[in-house]
């Protein structure tokens, strides 16, 4: 109710209001009779204050000034003074303290008493209460049938609409969800964006947005609510009217709304949060634990639709870092495009794919996935995937040892961002996690130690090994003189005391070159 509102009364049709036009529109929440003028401890907003003059007797100048300026500080929203015989006219200082800080004086007479003046004010309002709080229980009720039928988000959005009787949208961008009802259909553009103060009816946060239209020249008004929830980026509810003046009315199916969406989030999140447990316990039993009877094999393949082939191909990386965590949901959803058939099991070091193939014709190839994930490779140098060898069903429990042994040798003796299993050539007799110490011992002390002592001369034989034991192109790739690579392979000859022109020396060095070249530091 504000003070126009309330001047309008009957009760109120012999009282006078002193102060002209000021604070008409003041909102009057409450009202207090005033007994005490240490206002700043009781009072509160949009309250309107009882008083007979005699509440201001023996009060000097400065409390009374200090007094009124405490009431617009509070942003009381007026002050009633109730005559008496003895008081019969409101002195000229009270109505020039009441135009200096803006609060309305309004004046009654002495046979209309607080006990009306107070029934006035909040019968009205109590009423008008009660009528919101039945619309926000009737909507309610509405909303739960929904709730209970296990209804899509358009049935919501429907329901939603023939209760508000406005144009409304939903936008949920990462579901792709962009669910519009009513008349509005074209792009308009936002001018003007304000935060919406929350009433003691609603709980969500509001903003007004103004709308230009280009198309006819014309602005409307949109309450936009952002509903916050952990089951997605982001969800926007909009309500489209002429004007920015929201009935709490609308506001509490709004509120409904809200809450009835929130809710059908959490049952996505929890169906969704169940299925993919369940699979990823399937996919665990059928890569991690693989049953050895193969009819209990084919019963589990069956249940994750990953039967409908006879070849499987894994694809594996790592997730022990951070980057590679934070990744993790992007390359898993890239990958599980690949083939239609496919699982994937999660593990807290590292996931799994297992993709279900009609022929190995049809494998995923490396240059498929560098390809995939270029740009993600040129920003995260350190991300690894090993890919398997395609498997007959009767040899699936090899393909997560093959990806994992895979990673593990990529990660010890580095070849690249994507390895094929096949790609390891005679290293994969030494990718289980024994022998990746085994194979250190296979390489020369003195080889080692030319490394650390004298790398120039340990690259120099590196690029020899790589550019086929050609003096000329080994120059060429250093950009040196060709005797001075053969004066360098001198000295290394002599350092490593081998013959280079002796092949079964020249094999163990080649090996044991490559792999320190491949070792991470």
């Amino acid at each position: 109710m504000r003070i126009k509102e309330l001047m309008s009364l009957e009760i109120f049709r012999s009282s006078k209001l002193l102060t002209g036009e000021i604070g008409l529109e003041n909102e009057v929440d409450s009202a207090m009779v005033l007994e005490a003028i240490d206002i700043e401890k009781w009072s509160k907003q949009n309250q309107l204050i009882l008083t007979s003059f005699y509440a201001f007797n023996n009060l000097e100048e400065q409390e009374l000034t200090d007094f009124f300026e405490k009431m617009h500080n509070i942003g009381i929203s007026g002050l009633v003074v109730k005559m008496d015989r003895l008081i019969t006219m409101i002195p000229e200082w009270l109505i020039d303290l009441c135009f200096t800080f803006q609060i309305p004086l309004i004046k009654v007479e002495q046979d209309l008493t607080y006990e009306k003046i107070m029934l006035a004010i909040y019968e009205p309002m109590l009423n008008y209460q009660s009528h919101v709080l039945r619309t926000y229980y009737d909507v309610r009720q509405r909303f739960t049938k929904i709730e209970r039928n296990l209804s899509s988000f358009d049935q919501i959005m429907r329901e939603f609409h023939l209760l508000i009787k406005k144009d409304c949208a939903l936008k949920i961008p990462d579901r792709g969800i962009h669910i519009t009802y009513g008349t509005l259909n074209e792009e308009m553009v936002v001018t003007r964006q304000t935060t919406m103060k929350n009433t003691e009816f609603t709980k969500n946060h509001y903003e007004l947005l103004t709308l230009f239209s280009q198309k006819n020249a014309q602005e409307i008004t949109a309450l936009k609510a952002e509903i916050l929830n952990q089951y997605t980026d982001k969800c926007i509810l909009l309500v489209y009217q002429n004007d920015a003046d929201f009935k709490e009315t609308d506001l509490m199916i709004i509120e409904n709304a809200i809450d009835i969406l929130q809710e059908k989030l959490q049952m996505e999140y929890l169906i969704k949060k169940d299925r993919f447990t369940r699979l990823n316990n399937l996919a665990d039993a059928i890569l991690q634990n693989t049953p050895g009877n193969l009819d209990e094999l084919n019963s589990l393949l069956n249940e994750a639709d990953m039967n409908a082939y006879p070849y499987y191909q894994g694809i594996a990386f790592s997730t022990n870092t951070l980057n590679s965590r934070l990744l993790q949901k992007e390359i898993r959803n890239k990958l599980r495009t690949l083939k239609e058939h496919v699982i994937f099991f999660e593990h807290h070091n590292y996931l799994v794919l297992l993709y279900n193939l009609a022929s190995p014709d049809l494998s995923i190839q490396k240059r498929e996935l560098m390809q995939l994930f270029k740009d993600t490779f040129s920003e995260y140098k350190n991300l690894t995937f090993a890919v398997s060898s395609v498997k007959k069903k009767e040899e699936l429990k090899t393909v997560l040892i093959e990806c994992l042994d895979t990673i593990r040798f990529n990660q010890e003796f580095y070849i690249d961002q994507v390895v094929e299993v096949s790609e390891l050539g005679i290293f994969r007799y030494f990718m289980n996690e024994q022998q990746l110490e085994a194979i250190e011992k296979l390489i020369s002390p003195k080889l080692v130690a030319l490394r650390q002592e004298n790398y120039d001369l340990f690259e120099t034989l590196y690029t020899f090994f790589k550019s086929n034991r050609n003096y000329k192109k080994t120059a060429e790739a250093l950009f040196l003189h060709s005797k001075t690579i053969r004066y360098r392979l001198n000295k290394i000859e002599d350092y490593l005391e081998i013959d280079l022109t002796n092949p079964t020396q020249i094999l163990n060095f080649e090996i044991g070159t490559y792999l320190l070249k491949m070792k991470k530091s």
